[in-house]
């Protein structure tokens, strides 16, 4: 067998299929809505070549590949080809319950190893993940997994996060990471910059990465071995990249002069005489010829990036946008689609008979006899059966005044002492010490890949940073998306790994924007973790806006796969936590946001501990303060209910005493979670109908919390009732937290004036 004229052969066959599907789904299928499906046949023909030599000849059966969204119908030709897919399956490409558009473990796991979508961020989760594999092994003994690989675009380059990403030194150590780069020189709209490439190569060598380019193919690096040959390579290397994209599209005869002409108009009369014997469809040819579609070189590629055994290693592959399809380097490719006419001629030139548009390989042909001895791809295997036991409750006291950020670090303090915190991992951006993880870092170490000494370690430190293999901390640079993505990266350990983990990760409440995008992500691949989001608010008094988050309590309600959680006391923290991390442990629960504050609290006015009271707390509210049983209460007359998240919960209580001395009866319901009373709405019978007597019919509500108004303003509307909702509106500023809390309208006053408001007073 020839196994790059088999290879040749089946690369044909994909690119067939993923041109095909997308022209199925845009013009053949039936299109009640008689808008545009869309499906990026340019951008999955550029990477055609690089997939066929990765999926039938280098990849392993222990390899994780994240392939660049775009290219996603040329991936679900491949798996056709390989047997996991149906034709039936390609031709719902972006139908209702079909191959989503990119990507998809959520939706497509039986196929796909690692979600992409977003521009970057899959690739950078992705190389977490390898790093989520190395933490597995040094932990739990496991046999070291396969490469990651990970296939992008170059204009994903330009994403931020992933030059934080390869910025963070424990990358640089993960040698079993293998990036491939499709050089096609094209964004959604332009040709990209001539001084990116080598920005972008310098920024993985910086990294310390291994760095291999393809940049020619085997044809045009023969002719420059050629006499004079040169002139050619020196002329095509100066070339800027929207030259070289117009000499792609210009007709046979146009290249040669294009070529020869000097930039002030003269003949390079020596490249002329060189190009001479050349014609012109074959110097046509010749100067499309480009590494990234020469299989030979592709393989030589893959080899050399295995045998680095020391860092990880990218391919900077040069291909063509479009190649093999008539839209070719057309500036403006990355949305066209072929016509049917040119659909036809395509299927002729790949030698596709009429009628066999979706067959595969013939079980006696030599691609099949090819496809049956390669090892098999890569399979997730099943949980260990490892007992990952968190605890219904814990020992730990609480002080009389305490905050919920000082309550999460007494928490992982008690479970450091447990045979649970084994699978605990926790993450930060460069804020664990302000995060109280400092008890829990002293007690278990700093995460890196090799054991480090440091240079602090005979002078008394606050902090013990001792890092090695066995430390269940790890410290990330300044960065958002890192943390979320790793973060991520860590959440999928059971699935792809076998290894439950469970990560903490902690960063400023107001920073959960920065990372927005790749939380999003991280939670769209499927993966749990729990996010400890402190200090929040503008409780955060003197820090002002900048450092004062408003907004977050909407976004933890609106996030899909996390259950947003605003405790006031330290019991309820731990309760919380617990709760979320057996949900980690058995797989069954979703991530967790907790939005903590470092105000202390007075624990005196919480309820004593009781499963009903936990119960509540769980369920995302309960009565703190029940006025039904006090003389003269009357829900028609001067009855109000009062809705109270985290750092409010004080202010509501003390606004409840003042309107009993003004003869209205406030009942207080603390809210643990606006996310889980908003979502429990759909139900056939809504918590919140059950946490408000059927005798509170008609009450008014006044909610309040250190955060946007909206995040409560849904309890009225549920309740059918008249409501006013406190919060902060605007961006908040220095300044004592009793004029803040005056200012923006949450304070007692504020509550109080809201609630006679709504009793006509």
């Amino acid at each position: 067998m020839n196994r790059l004229a088999v290879l040749e052969r089946i690369q044909k066959q994909v690119l067939w299929l993923g041109t095909y599907m997308v022209h199925h789904a845009n013009v053949l299928r039936a299109n009640p809505d008689g808008v545009k499906v869309g499906g990026h046949q340019a951008s999955s023909s550029s990477i055609v070549s690089l997939l066929t030599a990765l999926y039938f000849d280098a990849l392993r059966s222990d390899d994780l590949v994240a392939v660049k969204a775009h290219a996603s119908p040329a991936f679900y030709a491949i798996q056709y080809l390989r047997g996991r897919l149906t034709a039936g399956a390609l031709r719902e490409l972006r139908s209702f319950g079909g191959l989503q558009a990119y990507p998809s473990r959520r939706k497509n796991a039986d196929v796909v190893d690692l979600s992409t979508g977003s521009m970057g961020l899959g690739a950078v989760q992705a190389t977490f993940g390898a790093l989520a594999s190395r933490y597995v092994v040094d932990h739990f003994g496991d046999r070291p997994g396969g490469r990651v690989v990970v296939i992008v675009g170059d204009a994903e380059l330009d994403e931020g996060n992933v030059g934080e990403a390869l910025a963070e030194e424990v990358v640089a150590r993960l040698a079993n990471v293998l990036w491939i780069v499709d050089v096609n020189r094209q964004s959604l709209d332009r040709i990209v910059p001539d001084g990116r490439l080598r920005q972008m190569r310098a920024m993985f060598e910086a990294g310390g990465w291994h760095v291999i380019d393809l940049r020619w193919g085997g044809k045009l690096q023969g002719f420059f071995g050629n006499r004079g040959g040169d002139r050619l390579r020196n002329r095509l290397h100066a070339m800027p990249n929207a030259e070289y994209q117009r000499l792609l599209r210009l007709p046979a005869g146009a290249v040669r002069k294009a070529l020869v002409t000097d930039s002030a108009g003269g003949i390079d009369r020596t490249l002329d005489r060189l190009l001479s014997s050349t014609s012109d469809a074959a110097l046509g040819e010749l100067v499309a010829d480009l590494g990234g579609h020469d299989l030979r070189l592709i393989l030589e590629a893959f080899a050399e990036a295995g045998r680095v055994g020391d860092r990880p290693s990218v391919i900077f592959a040069h291909t063509i946008k479009g190649w093999g399809l008539p839209l070719a380097g057309d500036p403006l490719n990355h949305t066209m689609l072929l016509t049917q006419s040119q659909v036809d001629d395509l299927r002729r030139s790949l030698d596709i008979d009429a009628g066999a548009e979706w067959d595969g390989f013939a079980t006696d042909s030599e691609e099949a006899d090819l496809v049956r001895r390669l090892p098999a791809l890569f399979t997730p295997p099943a949980p260990k059966a490892s007992s990952v036991e968190v605890p219904a409750q814990l020992d730990e006291t609480y002080p009389p005044q305490c905050s919920t950020q000082e309550a999460f670090g007494r928490v992982l303090g008690a479970l450091s002492r447990l045979p649970v915190a084994d699978r605990i991992v926790t993450v930060s951006a460069d804020v664990a010490v302000t995060t109280h993880l400092v008890g829990w870092i002293n007690r278990k170490g700093v995460y890196f890949p090799q054991a480090r000494s440091s240079a602090f370690a005979d002078v008394p430190q606050a902090v013990q940073w001792k890092e090695s293999p066995a430390g269940q901390h790890i410290e990330l640079g300044i960065a958002e998306h890192n943390l979320f993505l790793l973060l991520g990266a860590l959440g999928l350990s059971r699935e792809l790994y076998g290894e439950t983990l469970l990560p903490i990760g902690t960063l400023y409440d107001p920073f959960v924007t920065r990372g927005l995008d790749a939380l999003y992500h991280a939670l769209y691949s499927g993966a749990r973790f729990v996010v400890a989001a402190t200090p929040s608010g503008i409780s955060l008094s003197p820090e002002g806006g900048a450092h004062q988050s408003v907004i977050t309590p909407g976004i933890g309600v609106a996030l899909p796969g996390i259950v947003y959680w605003d405790p006031a006391f330290a019991r309820e923290v731990e309760w919380i936590l617990l709760e979320g991390l057996r949900g980690l442990a058995d797989g069954q629960g979703e991530a967790v946001y907790l939005r903590l504050s470092t105000r202390p609290v007075d624990q005196s006015l919480a309820l004593p501990p009781s499963p009903a009271h936990r119960a509540g707390v769980l369920r995302g509210a309960y009565r703190l303060v029940d006025a039904r049983g006090e003389p003269g209460w009357d829900p028609d007359t001067n009855a109000v209910s009062v809705f109270a998240a985290g750092m409010t919960v004080p202010e509501a209580v003390q606004a409840g005493r003042a309107l009993r001395e003004r003869g209205v009866l406030a009942s207080i319901f603390a809210v643990t979670s606006p996310d889980r009373l908003y979502r429990d709405l759909r139900g056939p019978r809504p918590y919140l109908e059950e946490l408000v007597g059927a005798e509170e019919e008609g009450v008014p509500v006044v909610s309040v919390l250190d955060g946007h108004s909206l995040a409560l303003a849904f309890i009225g509307a549920a309740l059918g009732v008249p409501q006013i909702a406190l919060g902060v509106d605007d961006f908040g500023q220095s300044g004592a937290r009793a004029d803040l809390y005056r200012h923006y309208g949450i304070d007692a006053p504020a509550i109080l004036s809201a609630a006679r408001v709504l009793l006509g007073g």
